[in-house]
C-alpha cells in the first residue's frame, strides 16, 4: 500500500437539511420545513425568497470553513442561488477550475463552486461532481428549478409535485410540515417496507409524494411548471477491461481506494471510523490509519445479552492499528429506552435492526467526532453477500439436472443433521426460479409472508406490491448479463439507497454526525464494475477485496466472513422490546387504522415469546411500522 497525502488548503463546506418551495412568497413553508432539520444543521440556518415566489432554505452542521460557509448562496449579480445537502470531495480541483476561466468566488465552499459550474455547464454540471450530495439551484433569470440527487443515494430528497407547485426537503417529516396536508399512508409502500424491510425506489410512506431516485435530476419552471425527473449517470455494465492477475488488480485496486478515502479525510473537525470488526470497516481504518495525520479514532458497539458481539474483533483491529478505540455496551436497559425514541424519529421507516446499533455507535462516536467514515456499498460493489455465488451455482445445477433429480436431492439434504452451509446447499439444489430465490433469501423469507399479516386496509388494494416482480423489472431495465452481475445491479439499485445507505444516513444525522462512504467512489466503483466477475465472486465472495485485505492487514490472516453492526433482535423483543411491541399490538393505530391484522400478529408474538419459533423479522417490522405511524398520528401506544 503506498500512500501519501498532499491536501490543497481549501475549505469544503459542511452537511446540511435543505427545502424549498415554489409557492412560498412569506417564506412560512421553507421555515418550518427548516425547523424541523435542525438536527441535520445545529450551526447554522438561511433562507431566500425570490420575487416570484420560489423560495429556498437549508440548515447547517460546520465541518470546515465553519464561518464562511451560509447558504443559500448565490453568483456575483444573485441571479443563481442553491442550496446543498452533502459534500462535494472533488470541490477544490472544481474551484481551481473556475477561478482560471475568470470566476470570481467569495468563499471556500463547495456549494459556492455549483453556482459557477451551473452558468458554464448548465444542468451537466453533475457530470464533474465527486461526492455525496442533494441539491437545488435556482436559475432567476430563466425562471427555472434544478435539484440533483448523488450516484448511488447517500443523501436523500423526497418532493412533492402537485397543480403547478413543487415543495422538497430532505426528509419526510420536514417536507410535511411544509404542504397544507401529507399525511395519508401510501397502501403500496407498506407492503413493499413490510416485505424488503424498507421502501425502495421514488416511492415514499405517503401517498402522493416522492423520493427523487439517486444519480437522477428534477426540472421545473414557471413557464412549464411539471417535475420533469431524468437519470443523469448509471454504473455501467462493462466488458471485463480491467485485465491481468488477481495482484496486479489487487494493486490497482489499491490506488483508487487510497484516493476514496483520502478525500473522505478532509476535515477541520475530528474524524472517526465506525468498526464493526469485518472486512470493510477494517479496511477503511488501516487506510484512514495510513494517510491521516492524527491518530485515527475508532468505534464500536456490543451488547449485554445474545450471542452477537463483534468487540473483540473490532478490539483487535483497532490494537494493531493502534487507533484511539472507544465501545459502547448497548445494555437491555438501553434498548428499552432507545428503540421506541429512535423509531418514532424516523421520517421514513427502515425496518433494518442493524439500524438501532448504527444509531448507538454514531451516538457514541458524535461525543467525540464529527465526521465518521464507514464501509457501507463495499457488499454490492464487490460481490460481498455469499447469495450471489449460491445463485449463480443454483442457476447451473438447474441448468443440467432435471427438476425431479433435484427435488429429491433437495429432500435427502434436508432429511440429514446440517450446519448452515449444508442447510443453504439444500435450498440451492431446489428446483425453483433463481429470482424468486433471490428475494427469499434477501429478505430472510419475509417477501413470501408478510401478507399474512395484511389488515383489511391492505387486502382491499387491488395493485398489491410483488416483490418477484419488482425485481424482474430492475434487472431487465439495466440490461445487465450474468447472474452475479444481475443480482448486484438489483442490490445497487434498490436495497444499498433504500436500506443501507437510509440507514446510514438517518442513524448519523439524528446524532448530526456526517458519515462518508469511501467505498462509493465514482472511481472505484467504475472500476469494481470493470474488473471480471470471477475476481469479484471466485473462490470466495469479495475475493479481489479479500485480497486487498490480507495484503494490508496480513496480521489477522485470512479476512473473516462478512459481518456488520449486527443485533440480538430475538432477545429484544423477548425482553427489553416486549412491552413496546405488546403495546403496539394492544393499541396502536397500525391495528387500529386496519393496516396490520391484530389477530394474525397476536399469534406471532406468543409464538416467539414462548420460544415456539422466531418471528423477529416480521415482528421488528410491526414495531418500527407502529412506532412510526404513533409519530405521525401525535399518540404513543406506550
Amino acid at each position: 500500500m503506498q500512500l501519501s497525502r498532499c491536501h490543497p488548503c481549501f475549505h469544503s463546506p459542511t452537511l446540511c437539511g435543505i427545502c424549498g418551495s415554489t409557492a412560498d412568497r412569506q417564506g412560512a413553508a421553507v421555515a418550518a420545513m427548516n425547523a424541523m432539520l435542525v438536527h441535520r444543521g445545529p450551526d447554522d440556518e438561511g433562507s431566500y425568497i425570490d420575487p416570484s415566489g420560489v423560495a429556498l432554505g437549508a440548515r447547517r452542521l460546520s465541518i470546515i470553513d465553519v464561518d464562511g460557509g451560509h447558504q443559500p448562496i448565490a453568483n456575483e449579480d444573485g441571479t443563481v442561488w442553491a442550496v446543498l445537502n452533502g459534500e462535494i470531495y472533488n470541490h477544490p480541483r472544481l474551484r481551481t477550475d473556475l477561478l482560471a476561466r475568470g470566476h470570481a468566488l467569495r468563499s471556500r465552499t463547495d456549494t459556492e463552486v455549483l453556482v459557477h459550474l451551473y452558468e458554464d455547464y448548465g444542468d451537466a454540471l453533475v457530470h464533474a461532481l465527486e461526492g455525496m450530495y442533494c441539491f437545488c439551484i435556482w436559475d432567476a433569470r430563466r425562471e427555472r428549478l434544478l435539484l440533483a440527487r448523488d450516484r448511488f443515494g447517500e443523501k436523500p430528497l423526497f418532493y412533492r409535485a402537485w397543480g403547478k407547485r413543487l415543495t422538497f426537503a430532505s426528509e419526510l417529516t420536514a417536507l410535511q410540515s411544509g404542504l397544507d396536508q401529507a399525511d395519508a399512508v401510501d397502501p403500496v409502500s407498506l407492503m413493499a417496507l413490510l416485505a424488503l424491510g424498507y421502501v425502495p425506489g421514488a416511492r415514499s410512506m405517503l401517498r402522493d409524494v416522492s423520493q427523487l431516485p439517486p444519480a437522477s435530476v428534477l426540472t421545473w419552471s414557471l413557464e412549464d411548471p411539471l417535475a420533469r425527473v431524468s437519470r443523469y449517470w448509471q454504473l455501467p455494465d462493462l466488458r471485463p477491461s480491467a485485465h491481468g492477475s488477481l495482484a496486479e488488480l489487487a494493486d490497482e485496486l489499491d490506488g483508487h481506494f487510497a484516493n476514496a478515502v483520502d478525500s473522505r479525510l478532509v476535515a477541520d473537525v475530528p474524524v472517526g471510523v465506525l468498526l464493526s470488526g469485518g472486512l470493510d470497516s477494517a479496511l477503511v481504518a488501516a487506510y484512514a490509519a495510513q494517510l491521516s495525520n492524527d491518530r485515527i479514532k475508532t468505534f464500536t458497539v456490543g451488547y449485554d445479552q445474545g450471542d452477537v458481539d463483534e468487540r473483540d474483533a473490532a478490539r483487535r483491529v483497532a490494537t494493531i492499528l493502534d487507533t484511539e478505540h472507544r465501545e459502547l455496551i448497548l445494555t437491555s436497559a438501553a434498548v428499552a429506552d432507545r428503540v421506541p425514541m429512535l423509531l418514532r424519529q424516523l421520517d421514513q421507516p427502515v425496518a433494518d435492526p442493524a439500524l438501532v446499533a448504527l444509531h448507538a455507535v454514531c451516538d457514541l462516536a458524535r461525543e467525540h467526532v464529527t465526521v465518521a467514515v464507514g464501509g457501507e456499498g463495499a457488499d454490492e460493489l464487490f460481490a460481498g453477500y455469499p447469495r450471489y455465488r449460491w445463485l449463480a451455482l443454483s442457476s447451473r445445477i438447474a441448468r443440467v439436472a432435471p427438476a425431479p433429480l433435484l427435488a429429491l436431492g433437495a429432500g435427502a439434504l434436508r432429511s440429514a443433521t446440517l450446519d448452515g452451509r449444508l442447510g443453504r446447499l439444500a435450498e440451492v439444489v431446489s428446483p425453483g426460479d433463481v429470482v424468486e430465490r433471490y428475494v427469499h433469501w434477501a429478505t430472510d423469507g419475509l417477501a413470501g409472508t408478510s401478507c399474512d399479516i395484511w389488515g383489511a386496509a391492505l387486502r382491499q388494494q387491488g395493485s398489491p406490491f410483488d416483490p418477484v416482480a419488482d425485481a424482474r423489472h430492475v434487472i431487465a431495465r439495466s440490461g445487465v448479463s450474468g447472474i452475479v452481475r444481475a443480482f448486484m445491479t438489483l442490490d445497487l439499485e434498490r436495497g444499498l439507497p433504500g436500506d443501507v445507505l437510509a440507514k446510514a444516513d438517518r442513524s448519523s444525522m439524528l446524532c448530526s454526525l456526517e458519515m462518508r462512504t469511501p467505498f462509493l467512489d465514482r472511481s472505484l466503483a467504475e472500476f469494481a464494475a470493470s474488473v471480471p466477475i470471477a475476481a469479484h465472486a471466485g473462490p470466495r465472495n469479495k475475493h479481489l477485496l479479500r485480497t486487498l485485505f490480507e495484503r494490508t492487514l496480513p496480521q489477522l490472516g485470512e479476512a473473516k466472513r462478512k459481518t456488520a453492526f449486527r443485533v440480538p433482535l430475538a432477545e429484544w423483543l423477548r425482553g427489553p422490546l416486549r412491552p413496546a411491541l405488546e403495546a403496539q399490538v394492544a393499541r396502536g393505530p397500525a391495528f387500529s387504522e386496519e393496516w396490520l391484522d391484530r389477530r394474525a400478529v397476536r399469534v406471532l408474538v406468543d409464538q416467539h415469546l414462548r420460544g415456539r419459533a422466531d418471528h423477529s423479522r416480521v415482528l421488528w417490522s410491526v414495531l418500527t411500522f407502529g412506532s412510526w405511524l404513533d409519530a405521525q398520528r401525535g399518540t404513543s401506544s406506550l
